[in-house]
């Protein structure tokens, strides 16, 4: 009774997709050096994403079971998301971007992935090998020298690399904070609304701060804008989420390792802003120790998990089955979805069966009475989760017909060519009907076949066997 969304699509046209979004946010930072050439930073922010809120509120109005706002409880993604992750940091590059070169800021700016790592550490505490260690020192020591070389020691000529810095530091923050916590939270609904507010907030600062001269802004300017807004924060971020849903998270997430290529040569075409030799070198030595940093732990990927080794449902007691079972409960008459970590950590996800039948019933026959899709969401959660210190281990869900099995359904949408699309993951069902939970099953694929490993009474059931 399952249904993964999408996961799919031809293997050429993801990878020119992944192509297309190197080339758009390698290019979005040449956008922003031209549109500082006439109008201050903090208005030049403000309009690039005014311009763009209009169509990304258009797209979040019509998506099926996307929401403008966060569900209660997740509302300070709001105003969070607006500050630190729109507001302050693109204002910031702007500022960077009128004294250094694109292709300098770009390449700054890509140490997002060295802080993302820190973070995670600290936030989400996830292991970290001898390896990605190395690729931040060693990264983050190539920045240093590149930075010297180019933009000098002094402190004036250390501030505008030290803004994009900071920028790279809030967006890692911002990253790691809404893994940890925003889970349940459509990409859609995480960027829209901050998006407007962000822009608002800019233009008003930019008005009464800068008091930008309207008859002074060149077409250039306006031209830069335009791209940033159309291309680099709506098509960008619809090809970005389109690869998130369909690729394996650490790969798409190399994007933040090449884009400052594209930016260099862009850079070096169009300024006419080469680097020194012993600064090029340096980059490459910094790109390389930067991918180090997204090796999965373990040496494993997301894409080809490290073994997990099965514990036969250890995991499945306790506490960890209450929080199932009760979840079942509340979704019924509805399947329920979820993941469970090594720790006995239930992740509880979002069943959108009923709004893609609704959208497209040919494509989704199934209601949530008789199938699950997991949310866009869920499904990062779940492949962000898969090689980490605490790793999901268990795919769970329900059966509102009371009885726990693997269907045939459930089969054709875990295996793909014969193969379990997430080798690692055993799958528990539950089976509840309208007098409670009555039992659960779990189950591993062994050998193309999910065998089952262990039988759990529903606790409805025995309660009423004592009764």
């Amino acid at each position: 009774m399952t249904n993964h969304t999408g996961r799919r699509a031809g293997r050429w046209q993801l990878g020119l997709l992944y192509l297309l979004v190197c080339l758009i946010w390698g290019t979005t930072w040449y956008g922003m050096k031209m549109s500082v050439e006439t109008l201050p930073p903090i208005t030049a922010a403000g309009l690039r994403f005014l311009v763009a809120f209009p169509f990304l509120l258009a797209v979040c109005l019509a998506t099926p079971g996307v929401s403008l706002l966060p569900p209660p409880g997740r509302r300070w993604v709001v105003p969070f998301i607006a500050v630190v992750y729109i507001a302050v940091p693109y204002a910031l590059i702007n500022y960077g971007e009128q004294h250094i070169s694109s292709g300098l800021a770009a390449l700054i700016f890509s140490s997002v992935v060295v802080f993302l790592l820190l973070f995670s550490v600290l936030i989400s505490r996830i292991s970290v090998s001898w390896t990605q260690w190395a690729g931040v020192v060693v990264g983050l020591g190539c920045l240093v020298g590149i930075v010297q070389l180019t933009a000098g020691i002094s402190a004036r000529g250390v501030l505008a690399p030290a803004a994009v810095l900071l920028a790279a530091v809030m967006h890692a923050l911002t990253y790691a904070v809404m893994a940890r916590y925003g889970g349940t939270v459509h990409v859609l609904t995480q960027e829209t609304l901050p998006i407007g507010l962000g822009a608002l907030g800019l233009v008003v600062l930019g008005a009464f701060v800068e008091r930008p001269d309207l008859g002074a802004i060149s077409g250039r300017s306006l031209t830069g804008v335009l791209y940033l807004g159309l291309v680099g924060s709506v098509i960008g971020f619809a090809a970005y989420f389109y690869l998130l849903q369909h690729v394996d998270a650490v790969l798409v997430s190399y994007v933040f390792v090449l884009f400052p290529v594209v930016a260099l040569f862009g850079s070096a075409l169009l300024e006419n802003a080469t680097l020194p030799a012993l600064a090029v070198a340096l980059a490459v030595v910094m790109l390389a120790a930067f991918g180090l940093t997204k090796k999965a732990t373990g040496g494993g990927s997301a894409a080809t998990p490290a073994p997990v080794a099965p514990d036969d449902g250890a995991t499945l007691d306790g506490s960890t089955l209450d929080t199932i079972f009760e979840h079942a409960r509340v979704a019924y008459p509805g399947e329920a979805c979820g993941f469970v970590h090594a720790s006995g950590r239930v992740h509880a996800a979002r069943n959108t069966a009923d709004e893609m039948h609704r959208r497209d019933p040919v494509r989704f026959p199934r209601t949530a009475t008789t199938g699950y899709v997991l949310a866009p969401a869920d499904l990062m959660y779940l492949e962000d989760n898969l090689d980490v210190d605490d790793p999901v281990v268990v795919l769970y869900h329900s059966h509102p017909n009371g009885r726990a099995y693997f269907s045939d359904e459930d089969r054709r949408n875990a295996l793909v060519d014969g193969v379990p699309l997430y080798p690692t993951l055993e799958q528990l069902v539950v089976g509840i009907d309208d007098t409670g939970v009555r039992e659960a099953r779990l189950f591993r694929c062994v050998g193309g076949e999910f065998t089952e490993l262990r039988f759990l009474p529903g606790p409805d059931r025995r309660t009423a066997e004592v009764g």
